[in-house]
């Protein structure tokens, strides 16, 4: 953010009340599904700062956790190996949106696409080499969350 007083130099600064810290949980795996118990997703080591200005306004902070992403399912969605996504802590979800989600009969979470069919639950990769994961009892799955933000990591390349 840029702050400018009165017959002063620019100044680059961020404004404190501007900023909200989220809690990072954990991780989330995006491919093959990996035991996580949710208790994991129960209390925060670290925390990730972002400037309140880049979350919808609808957003309640107080509502946001983060994960990071370990794995490359989502990668058609721009989400990769190292980011971290925010999510708003839900336990329904419409077609079509980026979900956590814990499966009870399996002991494992991942981030995909929810998709509602007729009587089972689709878990959609973004990716194509990458096939679905269905549901056929959806009482055994646990929507944790849904993705409102990612923030990626920028990763270098050998010369």
């Amino acid at each position: 953010m840029l702050n400018r007083a009165v017959k002063a130099a620019r100044q680059v600064g961020q404004q404190m009340q501007d900023v909200i810290s989220i809690p990072i949980l954990g991780r989330i795996v995006a491919g093959e599904p990996i035991p996580v118990f949710p208790s994991d997703f129960s209390s925060a080591d670290y925390t990730v700062e972002i400037a309140r200005s880049l979350l919808p306004a609808r957003e309640r902070p107080e509502e946001l956790f983060a994960l990071e992403v370990q794995g490359d399912s989502m990668i058609d969605a721009m989400v990769n190996d190292g980011d971290t996504v925010i999510l708003r802590r839900a336990q329904e979800a419409n077609n079509g949106e980026m979900v956590a989600v814990w499966l009870d009969d399996r002991d494992e979470t991942t981030l995909k696409y929810f998709y509602k069919e007729k009587d089972r639950i689709r878990l959609q990769p973004a990716n194509p080499t990458m096939g679905p994961i269905y549901v056929e009892n959806p009482a055994s799955l646990r929507i944790m969350g849904k993705v409102v933000m990612v923030i990626r990591q920028v990763k270098s390349v050998a010369a």
